[in-house]
């Protein structure tokens, strides 16, 4: 098998591995009957944008760029199906790097809709609105690079004569690099507090932990990729590769932690159209009989807005979410943290 063939293999076994992650995602949100939430609308956008990403990066690596060694340059026999060939794949090289900033975003403001269940409340409130800002300000940045760097635009796709170095991206490279690494960084910070102080066995809050800090394989990968960039100065097979493995590491991080939670819960299902699993922390007492019964539930709805040794009462409808149109899985770190043991927590059910 060639080396074209490798890469191509190598591309779309990354590629579908990342797209069964976000599928896993959403098959299990429909299975446990979960209300549809917006990370999982940004879940769909990211598999569309990668699905695309891998069509039109295959053309361009069939076909080549416009991106020649001056040896290659020397070697090549420049006819106009030649031509032709290598401006189409130039094309598409632009629409890729536009595709991929498009994923690499939406999953990090997937991880957004996490952070913000976990950390709802008053205290995170601005801080939460800076973090969306950020991301928003650094992908305009990001994208307007991706086609601002050549001048004239047709650079970005000349053959010949030789376009220079603009059409390789180098800049639009690095200024991804640098905005994914500070971005990932960021979103890793933030929650890392909050999952500290939770009082669960020692084991529970490594696990949680650990979930945002595999955040920190993107960060490596990235500065792999950018690192190579430099030295090789060019976009080459290998940063293609690094950049596929990438995409896979993006999709795991944005989606593990909604995967844990979903796996998690345990539960009945209830007889009727749209009803909710419960989680298995929640304990029915034997008293509930046929159309109502009392429910308590032995975990943490998260310290914000609660005094210490103040009741608290709810009540909620089987079939309908506890948070109106938040998921139940968004709110499982919340939902794993511990208040002390002063603080009772009795949620009455009424099946109807």
């Amino acid at each position: 098998m060639d080396e074209l063939n490798v890469e191509l293999l190598v591309l779309w076994f990354l590629t579908g591995g990342a797209a069964a992650i976000m599928l896993l995602r959403l098959i299990l949100k429909q299975y446990r009957r979960q209300p549809v939430s917006l990370g999982d609308y940004f879940t769909i956008g990211a598999i569309v944008s990668i699905l695309l990403r891998g069509a039109v990066i295959h053309v361009a690596m069939v076909w080549g760029t416009n991106s020649f060694t001056p040896a290659d340059r020397q070697t090549t026999t420049f006819t106009p199906a030649v031509i032709y060939q290598h401006e189409v794949g130039a094309k598409l090289t632009i629409v890729n790097r536009a595709f991929y900033a498009v994923y690499t975003w939406l999953q990090k403001c997937v991880i957004m809709c996490v952070l913000q269940h976990l950390l709802n409340g008053i205290l995170f409130e601005r801080v939460l609105k800076f973090y969306w800002a950020t991301l928003g300000v650094t992908f305009l940045v990001v994208f307007i690079v991706t086609f601002t760097e050549c001048h004239p635009f047709k650079l970005y796709y000349q053959v010949v004569p030789d376009p220079g170095t603009c059409a390789k991206g180098i800049i639009q490279l690095e200024v991804f690099s640098a905005f994914n690494i500070a971005t990932d960084l960021m979103l890793i910070v933030l929650p890392l507090p909050q999952l500290i102080r939770m009082k669960r066995p020692l084991m529970d809050r490594l696990r949680l932990v650990g979930l945002f800090l595999v955040g920190l394989t993107i960060v490596a990968v990235t500065f792999t990729r950018l690192l190579l960039n430099v030295v090789l100065f060019h976009r080459s097979g290998q940063s293609h590769n690094v950049a596929n493995v990438e995409i896979i590491c993006a999709a795991f991080v944005a989606n593990a932690p909604t995967i844990y939670g979903l796996l998690k819960m345990k539960g009945r299902k209830r007889g009727r159209a749209g009803a909710q699993y419960l989680p298995d922390s929640y304990i029915v007492s034997k008293s509930a009989r046929g159309l109502g019964g009392n429910l308590s539930r032995s975990h943490d709805l998260g310290s914000d807005g609660f005094q210490s040794g103040d009741p608290v009462q709810s009540s909620v409808w089987v079939g309908k979410s506890r948070y109106g149109n938040e998921s139940d899985e968004e709110r499982m770190i919340e939902l794993e943290d511990a208040r002390p043991p002063n603080i009772h927590v009795t949620t009455t059910v009424s099946v109807t």
